[in-house]
């Protein structure tokens, strides 16, 4: 029995329950299906619990409390060489079928364009069956700076402008609750500007010329038991993916990428949870636009997308707490170490990566270098503030300070709303 849904509806958290007529069920299992509902994030509060109904049976009743599934709301970041902003549309609970939508327009410094996106994670009212769309119109100014972590005001070496349109669409299974496999396909057109004239290096990263296109098929498998719950993450997942783009997915490019993940979420103290994340990427003969980036976001105390390389590690340690409540408005502290490893494996001796055609996907800066000893190893340590509203599909506001150990610089970081990316 389903009690309490205004908007979903009473299949809908039925599916998520995974309980059907004639199961067996213990309170630890009670257990598994109210933190399976909460998960969702469709509901601000959920109880489970049984009626004796005769003849050794139960009812189980499934009492919950639906959330705001849609919002209209600006979104805002600021950090070193990005600042911008725009608007987001998204619901979370469409039809009351948990099929979410999500379109936003934004402008910024780095980065502009407009994205829309679509989810099913109960496909055919099956939970472990989860399918996507998205799709992107998108302006990069692309910035690459001198080589290093140590420099307080590291020196744009060359600006390029890159501009794009992608589709794709990702279809995945969750085994046993626990086991993820899934295939990923991105279709991009690619469109590379002639580089700035006032930076230091002129030459292009990207030969200018006719639009190309990026095709791509990325097959994923891992581990993965992580629940949200509210403002708390717990769970584990590992995953390996594998991206391939050749002319026989339908590229004009051919380069390969190799991926392995780690995230954790560990509870303490009921509201208290450490948040772990590590990552190793390796590309093959990555052109320009493909490249692994960090900086900001993805390594704080540093400059967004300082540092570029065909691999990449990184780990980042996060500890959040609790603060104060204010009615259902949390705020809630983190303290933060953010670790990044970028370097190049291989650099052609010409400095010039060239596709199946010829042209030139991409030019190295002059004071790029491989191998182990050019690694770049860079360090963040910092403070910062999160506003969670329970009762609301809202848009994470966050407001970060790090200190950059490499170059001893202080740096802020602001968002207010959902990256689309």
């Amino acid at each position: 029995m389903v009690l309490g849904t205004e908007k979903t509806r009473p299949e809908t958290v039925q599916d998520y329950s995974r309980l059907d007529a004639g199961d067996t069920v213990t309170p630890e299992e009670l257990t598994r299906v109210e933190r399976r509902l909460l998960a969702t994030g469709l509901f601000q509060e959920v109880h489970v619990s049984t009626q004796p109904t005769g003849d050794g049976r139960a009812r189980v009743v499934l009492q919950v409390q639906d959330k705001a599934s849609w919002v209209v709301a600006p979104t805002f970041s600021v950090s070193n060489s990005n600042i911008g902003g725009g608007v987001l549309y998204a619901e979370s609970n469409l039809w009351g079928r948990s099929k979410k939508f999500a379109a936003a327009v934004q402008v910024s410094t780095a980065e502009s364009g407009l994205f829309v996106g679509f989810l099913d994670p109960n496909l055919f009212g099956f939970p472990p069956l989860r399918l996507s769309f998205e799709g992107q119109l998108r302006s990069d100014r692309v910035e690459e700076y001198q080589p290093g972590a140590s420099a307080k005001v590291p020196e744009v070496r060359r600006r390029t402008r890159l501009n794009s349109a992608s589709a794709a669409s990702e279809l995945s299974v969750m085994i046993a609750e626990r086991v993820r496999v899934g295939a990923k396909y991105r279709l991009m057109l690619i469109d590379a500007q002639d580089p700035s004239q006032d930076t230091p290096v002129t030459e292009p990263a990207f030969e200018p010329g006719p639009v190309q296109r990026d095709a791509s098929l990325r097959l994923m498998m891992g581990i993965d038991t992580r629940q949200n719950l509210h403002a708390v993450m717990e769970g584990l997942n590992i995953e390996g993916s594998l991206e391939l783009s050749n002319p026989g997915v339908g590229s004009q490019f051919r380069y390969q990428r190799f991926g392995l993940l780690y995230r954790h979420g560990l509870r303490f103290f009921e509201e208290h949870n450490l948040v772990l994340r590590g990552e190793v990427s390796l590309g093959v003969d990555l052109p320009f636009h493909q490249e692994f980036v960090a900086g900001a976001s993805s390594l704080r105390g540093f400059i967004y997308r300082q540092f570029r390389g065909d691999t990449r590690t990184s780990f980042t340690a996060e500890y959040h707490f609790p603060l104060f409540t204010v009615r259902s408005l949390s705020f809630r502290g983190v303290a933060f170490s953010d670790t990044g490893v970028m370097m190049w494996r291989s650099i052609p001796e010409d400095r010039q990566l060239r596709d199946v055609t010829g042209r030139v996907v991409r030019g190295y800066l002059e004071d790029s270098k491989d191998g182990v000893g050019s690694a770049t190893v860079a360090q963040g340590l910092g403070l910062g503030l999160r506003l969670f509203l329970r009762s609301v599909v809202l848009p994470l506001v966050g407001v970060d300070v790090a200190y950059g150990v490499n170059s001893g610089e202080i740096r802020f970081y602001l968002v207010a709303g959902v990256n689309p990316s």
